[in-house]
């Protein structure tokens, strides 16, 4: 293979790594920021410009746009790599043919789908309840998803797309006592004062765009996102790391589960202090070693990631999703291991698995994406340490749009997380200097 594609929604950090390989890199992506290393040949569909909005991700984005803007990219490689954004399965129509191309999961319809994925799994493997809601007339939506509340009066639920990655589109929902749903974050459930009962028009524009694939209602586990890296081949897997993922619930932000980052590696006593060495080796190898089993089950290759919930108790964790591809803890991973593992990807894709180095005891790495507060217009380039995905002069950013990453390794827990606070601390200082754009 002489020339490789990466495809996908940002494709930075996979670009580095392709960078110290022997091939001619393509990329094509939704964003090409100003810290992004050009390779041979480059596309992305977000032209920032200033005095410009960028705009919305989920309007302005799909696998459709890529794939057309990228079409002469995909005729003359030799081998795509695809990241979040982009699936095996929006290779239809022209494309269908450079199916055979992708580097990685060429069939993924059966964990992508996250019904199918949970009939596959739920006789197996610990999972929470799910129900698929097929998309039709809006209050009929309402009225599947009422009845399911009231058969489980004891439980909450969350609903998202049939389809989708990011926690876009997922949001918490409750049956209450005078017959209604209300949206809710887990947080203030019982506060009965700040439940907001769910309009039939606000639930309708909210999930119009998932229409053609639907959604699923699923039972809301209350627990730690844990995250499982794996790289298998057709014959065996391995885990490479467990992470801390972390949501916009966690930084206090009501009913939003959009993805934030990861904290690098997974920290068990972070759940239960009081937790013995013995249980804690124990549920970390619990967790290894069903996330091994799990892919290799799904008949999964390259670089999967697994989405888990504990609780805190820490018995067998909950299987909420599988993302077939490259995972957020990418350069984490990189960074804490010294490997390379787009060449990994590869080399477990045509059978081979390395041997995954331990990462050195008390070192963690921390990746945090943050979002803009408000709709803003960027006066400068923001030039802090250990901070990337920076967007270009003058742009505006739309209020909840993504910003910039932060990812941080450090020697202890306490020193990444003082670390990480420092470049928000510095991040939200910018924000306050530049302009509020009405």
């Amino acid at each position: 293979m002489e020339k490789l594609l990466i495809m996908g929604i940002n494709t930075r950090g996979l670009v580095n790594s392709s960078l110290t390989l022997p091939y001619k890199t393509y990329s094509a992506s939704y964003y090409c920021t100003f810290d992004f290393k050009l390779p041979y040949k480059e596309k992305h569909i977000l032209k920032q410009k200033e005095g410009t909005s960028c705009g919305f991700i989920e309007k302005n984005y799909n696998p459709g746009k890529l794939l057309e803007l990228s079409k002469d990219f995909i005729e003359e490689v030799d081998g795509i790599v695809l990241s979040s954004g982009i699936s095996c399965n929006d290779f239809k129509g022209i494309f269908k043919k450079h199916k055979r191309k992708i580097i990685g999961n060429q069939k993924t319809e059966h964990v992508e789908d996250k019904y199918k994925f949970y009939k596959k799994i739920k006789n197996k493997y610990l999972t929470p309840k799910t129900f698929k809601i097929n998309y039709g007339n809006n209050e009929d939506n309402i009225s599947e998803i009422l009845e399911i509340a009231k058969q489980y009066t004891n439980i909450s639920f969350i609903i998202k797309p049939l389809q989708g990655s990011g926690g876009y589109g997922v949001s918490y929902i409750k049956y209450n006592d005078e017959n209604e749903i209300i949206f809710n974050s887990p947080f203030n459930a019982s506060k009965k004062n700040k439940d907001e009962t769910i309009d039939i028009n606000k639930f309708y524009n909210e999930y119009i765009k998932y229409e053609n694939s639907g959604l699923v209602v699923q039972e809301y586990i209350n627990g730690k996102n844990v995250s499982s890296s794996i790289l298998s081949t057709k014959e065996e897997s391995k885990t490479i790391v467990t992470s801390n993922m972390l949501t916009d619930l966690d930084f206090g932000i009501k009913n939003s589960f959009k993805y934030c980052g990861n904290i690098v590696p997974f920290n068990i006593n972070s759940t239960n202090n009081a937790l013995s060495l013995e249980k804690e080796k124990n549920t970390m190898k619990h967790i290894k070693r069903g996330s091994e089993d799990l892919i290799s089950y799904l008949k999964l290759i390259g670089s999967n990631g697994l989405d888990m919930i504990i609780d805190k108790n820490l018995e067998e964790p909950y299987i909420i999703e599988v993302n077939p591809r490259f995972q957020g803890t990418y350069e984490c991973i990189e960074e804490l291991l010294g490997i390379n593992l787009l060449e990994a990807h590869i080399k477990a894709c045509e059978g081979e698995l390395i041997e995954i180095p331990k990462i050195p005891k008390d070192t963690y790495s921390i990746k945090r994406i943050i979002y803009s507060p408000e709709r803003i217009k960027l006066k400068n380039n923001i030039d802090i340490t250990n901070v990337y995905d920076i967007p270009y002069k003058g742009v505006i950013i739309e209020k909840d749009e993504p910003v910039l990453t932060i990812i941080t390794p450090k020697d202890n827990i306490s020193n990444v997380k003082n670390e990480v606070n420092n470049a928000v601390y510095l991040i939200e200082k910018e924000f306050k200097n530049d302009k509020k754009v009405n």
